[in-house]
């Protein structure tokens, strides 16, 4: 066999091309879970309030209720 011979050579076009994550993400991750976290203690807080204290600042406990089911509802439907 001569040293011209092809047939032992490795095709670059049959490599696989694989990119290097973003370490980006997961301090995004990160972020939005602690968000979720304080935001949920927020609206646990506003519904131990009492229903006069709640009136005062125009709330009630329905309109809580469904600001927090609809602020965790959503975030999941956006993929």
């Amino acid at each position: 066999m001569s040293c011209d011979s092809t047939t032992g050579s490795i095709s670059t076009s049959d490599a696989v091309f694989v990119p290097v994550p973003n370490p980006r993400w997961f301090w995004k991750l990160t972020l939005a879970l602690l968000d979720g976290i304080t935001r949920r203690r927020q609206y646990d807080e506003l519904l131990e309030l009492d229903d006069r204290l709640l009136a005062d600042i125009g709330l009630s406990r329905t309109i809580v209720g469904e600001a927090r089911r609809s602020y965790f509802s959503g975030w999941r439907d956006d993929r």
